[in-house]
């Protein structure tokens, strides 16, 4: 009852804060509670300061915004400091550039309804409440959808891969196989029977799955392009609806859409296959009927972002992670998709958008010269792993193994160069990719701010790269009318 008396006096406190410095305290003085609760194997005390400690956090972005807006804040213009009356600098409140960012962004993130949702649903879901978890929970509640969401047969065989590889599985089946002798004649005849049926129905899967299987080519198209022509070979009872609206953009709207809605149409025809670190999506509806959808999530690298524009411009910068349009939609609609969704991210609060093109997915950034994107050059070399199984991962994944909380307990905690190690005694090989990417930047907003950001800017604007026109720039789009009509490709 006492901790009860405490969480809602905590929640009170927050509410009447109008400074940073006394949101911090509190935020501080709940992350000890927090501490020592867990420590005391109190998990409701521990529940409810992690609670008050993330209220503490967004409350303190939304102060840090206000005050960036009205000028109470010291901040850079064009490289130089802001001349305000009483300057108040982040080290003055005892925050990190970090936290600043992190909790900013917290901040726009979403709206307090939303944010208790979230709340509720981490708890419920995770038992043990933690900003990570948390954050899962705001993306699936951030946009959710009215209706339920079938699942695309893409999402489908997704899911049944990771299901095939699951390591859980694969663990208990070699603890089994390790305490056989244990086991009771007629538990150990049925999972015999069970694998052996399990094998044969996995071969024949094979077989019929790799009959007409046919790779993506790098032949010069992109591979969304490959994908689309595929796809428009099959049947559609409604094709002649969807490509009546989509002839003209006086049926389309661009609106913010869930990460259910967008995953049916990425993992189906885009180049990765995943969603990635998207936290926002938004899709291109002609009429009733979505058309594509393009994501935004946080950037590769833990500097990237203060690397664009600076630190104090960290907080405006995200990436566009996915995109990808269906092969009825407009031939420009991919462009006009990006356009009008990083205006309405400005509306969350960010300016600065960095996208990729892929060459080995027979990506040229076309797309994003259309939308005005800056051009700046093209990636570094990053390092990759590969795993005895001929799997290829991304070396910053190798963070993520270095902790295990599953059901809410740390199992082990590794250093980056511990857990490195122990990939390599376990066979995997650590190599350089050389294979860059070409980078983008578009800048989003009103004259003002984009010509702030455009000042502040540190990457090398460089020319577009230049190509020779092919053929297969050009395609013919099936039209209502009879007389028919040749438009530009959209080239991702």
């Amino acid at each position: 009852m006492t901790a009860l008396i405490r969480y809602d006096a905590a929640r009170r406190a927050l509410a009447a804060a109008h400074r940073v410095d006394e949101v911090k305290a509190i935020r501080d003085k709940a992350e000890a509670v927090r501490v020592y609760a867990k420590q005391a194997g109190d998990f409701e005390l521990q529940n409810q300061a992690a609670e008050i400690r993330i209220r503490a956090e967004r409350r303190a972005g939304e102060l840090l915004v206000g005050m960036q807006t009205s000028g109470e804040r010291q901040a850079k213009e064009r490289g130089r400091p802001t001349k305000v009356s009483s300057p108040t600098t982040l080290p003055k409140l005892g925050i990190t550039r970090d936290q600043s960012s992190k909790w900013q962004r917290l901040a726009r993130m979403i709206d307090d309804v939303t944010f208790d949702k979230a709340v509720a649903q981490a708890k419920e879901r995770d038992g043990e409440l933690t900003t990570a978890g948390l954050l899962r929970a705001v993306r699936e509640v951030v946009t959710p959808s009215e209706v339920v969401i079938e699942q695309d047969i893409n999402v489908v065989a997704a899911e049944l891969t990771r299901d095939i590889e699951s390591q859980s599985r694969r663990e208990k089946l070699e603890t089994v196989v390790r305490l056989r002798n244990r086991l009771n004649p007629t538990i150990r005849k049925k999972l015999i029977l069970a694998l052996t049926n399990s094998l044969n129905n996995a071969t024949e899967c094979e077989v019929q799955l790799s009959r007409d299987f046919e790779d993506y080519s790098a032949n010069g198209k992109a591979f969304q392009r490959v994908i689309r022509e595929r796809m428009a070979e099959q049947p559609d009872p409604l094709l002649s609806e969807k490509m009546a609206l989509a002839a003209d953009f006086k049926n389309a709207t661009v609106r913010e859409i869930s990460l259910a809605e967008a995953r049916n149409l990425v993992i189906a025809f885009e180049w990765l296959a995943s969603l990635g670190s998207s936290e926002h999506a938004f899709g291109l509806f002609f009429g009733e009927y979505l058309a594509g959808c393009v994501c935004f999530g946080s950037t590769a690298g833990t500097k990237v972002r203060s690397s664009v524009c600076g630190a104090d411009h960290a907080d405006r910068v995200t990436t566009l992670t996915r995109g990808c349009c269906l092969n009825w939609s407009h031939p420009h609609s991919g462009s006009f998709l990006v356009s009008a969704a990083c205006r309405e991210m400005t509306k969350k609060g960010y300016h600065v958008v960095i996208a990729y093109a892929d060459p080995e997915a027979g990506e040229r950034g076309v797309i994003f010269r259309a939308c005005n994107f800056l051009y700046c050059g093209t990636t570094s070399p990053t390092e990759k792993f590969k795993r005895p199984d001929g799997k290829v991962y991304d070396a910053r994944n190798v963070h993520l193994l270095t902790r295990d909380r599953r059901f809410g307990r740390l199992r082990y905690k590794r250093s980056r160069a511990e857990q490195k190690q122990l990939l390599i005694e376990q066979g995997c090989e650590f190599f350089k990719n050389d294979k860059r990417k070409q980078r983008f930047v578009g800048i989003f907003g009103d004259r003002r701010m984009k010509r702030i950001l455009r000042a502040a800017l540190k990457w090398e604007v460089l020319p577009y790269l230049k190509r020779e026109p092919s053929p297969e720039d050009r395609v013919q789009v099936v039209d209502l009318n009879p007389a028919s009509k040749t438009f530009a490709a959209s080239v991702s």
